[in-house]
């Protein structure tokens, strides 16, 4: 028997007692978001129509700011003209303007192409807002290009150069460097993930101390709470990769390590970006509520980081600090990877209930927990926790992720 079956039963059954689910802000409708923050505003843009603006000042409350643009372009009516609407846009800032990039497309084909607007602000009440056409980025054609040039992602590397990502399906997700005053490719085409053919979409660079990570989301979009999509990570020491997984996987080859998969209510997370904002991450994406009959949903969580500087998503609750709670006895819901909702109970002399062995502790602001095991699965992990004691996340040392959500006080 593996050491995991061991762990689970060894997990004493659920009892009867009343168990929700944090209860958050959302915002729905929205797909594909990318967010921007201008000022005291943040401003997301999403898929729909004319590329929908909305704007907040808590990331909770949201507001529509109206459309980026008024029409299709006239240029991306040639190339694409089944298109409705545009999709998947990302925003950055580069060269004293904002640059908002957009996918023309229509659904599993590979007809498509990139588009460029760009804006001296983001703020409609400004005489000065006004967004500029500045046509086509690049475009991939069927029967000829063995990639889908959609779903572009800006990144700046470390000599304030800008890079676009982008793919779905096909062969996966594609690299170029971009001109500094144009905003379009200065450079050849490199692959950095793919998944042999497989569902590989939507990837979001960022830089984070020594390594930049690569995002991307596997699986299936769009099927409501039949969705699959789940968000994977690899990171690597240059922006033109190779991008490896925890286990040291290319992503090329289809490698990637888990960050975000669907859990109760929450279906089909994916198609994310990262925000930092005064010294804090925030993974934005989109997911389905099992609630609402599979409903799209924004969510925002805060992106914290392993000891091993492996990214983990917190709940999307908007807490800002680390813990500082005293006493984290009690039972807590608790899931590996998402999976196998089991309780997990710390006794408050330092023991976990059920578990020969297991210890946990507070370090500073963080959680430890010790699982000895015949192997790696499941040692000594610390975790984060959210201010008020609701939630902790963590990775073992294979790189799983250990998630709880409290259940019953001491």
């Amino acid at each position: 028997m593996s050491s995991f079956s061991q762990f689970l039963m060894m997990i004493f059954t659920l009892s009867s007692a009343c168990w929700t689910p944090l209860c958050i802000a959302q915002e729905y409708g929205i797909h594909d978001p990318c967010l921007i923050k201008q000022g005291d505003t943040y401003v997301l843009f999403s898929t729909g129509g004319l590329l929908p603006m909305r704007r907040s000042s808590d990331l909770m409350n949201w507001q529509r700011g109206g459309d980026a643009l008024s029409e299709i372009p006239l240029w991306a009516k040639q190339i694409v003209p089944e298109s409705k609407g545009c999709w998947a846009p990302d925003i950055a800032f580069f060269d004293g303007e904002y640059h908002l990039y957009y996918s023309i497309s229509t659904f599993g084909k590979n007809r498509s192409c990139i588009g460029l607007a760009t804006n001296v602000t983001l703020d409609p009440a400004d005489p000065r807002y006004v967004w500029q056409d500045q046509g086509e980025v690049i475009r991939s054609r069927p029967m000829i290009d063995d990639f889908n040039a959609i779903d572009p992602n800006i990144v700046l590397d470390s000599d304030g150069q800008p890079w676009m990502s982008f793919g779905s399906f096909w062969n996966g997700i594609y690299l170029t460097q971009l001109d500094l005053v144009t905003g379009k490719p200065a450079g050849p085409l490199s692959h950095i993930a793919g998944r042999n053919r497989g569902p590989i979409e939507a990837p979001f660079i960022v830089h984070h101390e020594k390594f930049f990570y690569l995002f991307v989301s596997f699986d299936f979009c769009c099927k409501g709470v039949g969705s699959t999509y789940k968000i994977m990570v690899g990171r690597s020491e240059r922006v033109e990769g190779p991008y490896m997984d925890h286990q040291g996987r290319s992503l090329v080859d289809g490698g990637g390590t888990l960050l975000l998969a669907s859990h109760e209510n929450t279906r089909g997370p994916g198609h994310n970006a990262v925000l930092t904002d005064n010294g804090r991450d925030w993974l934005v994406h989109h997911a389905y509520d099992a609630t609402r009959k599979g409903r799209s949903m924004l969510q925002v969580r805060p992106l914290l980081w392993s000891d091993a500087g492996w990214p983990l998503a917190g709940e999307p609750d908007l807490s800002t600090d680390e813990g500082t709670l005293p006493n984290w006895a009690g039972t807590w819901e608790f899931w590996i990877d998402y999976e196998q909702q089991q309780p997990l109970t710390l006794i408050s002399n330092g023991q976990v209930e059920s578990q020969v062995g297991a210890t946990w502790k507070p370090v500073g602001t963080q959680l430890e927990l010790s699982f000895p095991t015949v192997d790696q699965f499941l040692q000594t992990t610390k975790c984060h926790v959210d201010p008020e004691g609701r939630w902790f996340v963590g990775r073992d040392p294979a790189g799983r992720i250990l998630r709880g959500v409290r259940r019953l006080a001491p």
